[in-house]
């Protein structure tokens, strides 16, 4: 496949999201729970796991509904808070909270197909809330509502630095065995690092300690060599990554770029070019004609 061609699929794909509404009558409310016993600066709800605030991970599964946030203290009345944000337009309100990242899509099906089915006003979940909205705007407190519990992976909850590093081995696992049904030959999982947005295709092999981040894209029958770091980069088919360094790049076809080499700030590797070990490049375009040598740094001057 070409790589213009794999571009263009990301696109349609991002344009049918954004277009699918087949759940346009529901309003979620994301809570963005900022949890002071975390102990740290940082808004808890921004701790980025594999490429995604935890916010980002929680309205990945609602993509198609009317999605609002609002801050919230951990332990605080969620109620004000989320009659003041929701779409009184909509016919539903799910109230989700931003420290459950584990939350899948599926589960959110499975939810709002039970709501209705029971024609219910308002249904508790393990951490959340199904309301109409109708009803949620008419109550000042809730007493005893329904509970109904679902897939409770999904809402294993972050109240602390452990939870985070638990929930994070099991988003990495997660991430791992879709590129792995997927046909993505991963040598090592408990060594490989593979971010949320990486698209990876099939018969492409990633030997142990790799790290691959950012929108990058690798195309299939592709073997990405130990130690190799790659970031918002392209590599095409056929190519060899031997344990380099690659960011903001792309490799053409049936590259072999070798141990211990430098490519970054968008240079371009045409096809059948073999790079050569301790060498650097940056913002060029290397074409097949050209020799690279060792130990050389080739840097586009401004």
């Amino acid at each position: 496949m070409e790589i213009i061609e794999e571009i263009n699929r990301k696109e349609l794909v991002e344009s049918f999201r954004e277009k699918e509404n087949g759940n346009g009558d529901i309003c979620t409310v994301v809570l963005k729970v900022n949890n002071s016993k975390f102990g740290i600066d940082q808004k808890t709800y921004d701790i980025k796991l594999f490429g995604k605030t935890m916010t980002e991970w929680v309205a990945n599964a609602v993509f198609d509904t009317r999605v609002k946030y609002a801050e919230y203290n951990f332990g605080e009345d969620f109620l004000p808070t989320v009659k003041n944000v929701t779409d009184l337009n909509s016919k539903y309100t799910l109230v989700l909270f931003s420290d459950t990242p584990l939350f899948e899509r599926k589960t959110f099906l499975q939810i709002m197909e039970y709501f209705k089915m029971k024609d219910l006003s308002v249904l508790k979940l393990t951490r959340g809330y199904v309301f109409e909205t109708k009803y949620l705007m008419q109550i000042d407190s809730l007493l005893n509502p329904q509970m109904q519990y679902f897939e409770e992976e999904d809402f294993i909850t972050c109240y602390s630095l452990k939870q985070v590093a638990i929930v994070r081995e099991i988003l990495k696992n997660r991430i791992l065995n879709y590129f792995m049904k997927n046909g993505v030959i991963i040598e090592d999982p408990a060594s490989t690092f593979i971010d949320a947005d990486v698209q990876i295709e099939k018969n492409t092999q990633i030997a142990p300690f790799c790290k691959i981040t950012g929108q990058s894209i690798i195309e299939q029958n592709v073997l990405i060599g130990s130690y190799s770091q790659i970031a918002d980069s392209v590599v095409c088919a056929g190519s060899k990554i031997l344990g380099a360094k690659i960011e903001n790049s792309m490799i053409e076809k049936n590259v072999c770029v070798n141990e211990y080499v430098s490519i970054e700030n968008n240079t371009r590797v045409c096809e059948g070019v073999v790079v050569p070990t301790h060498c650097k490049l940056s913002g060029v375009v290397v074409t097949k004609e050209e020799k690279l040598k060792s130990f050389c740094s080739y840097i586009c001057e401004e």
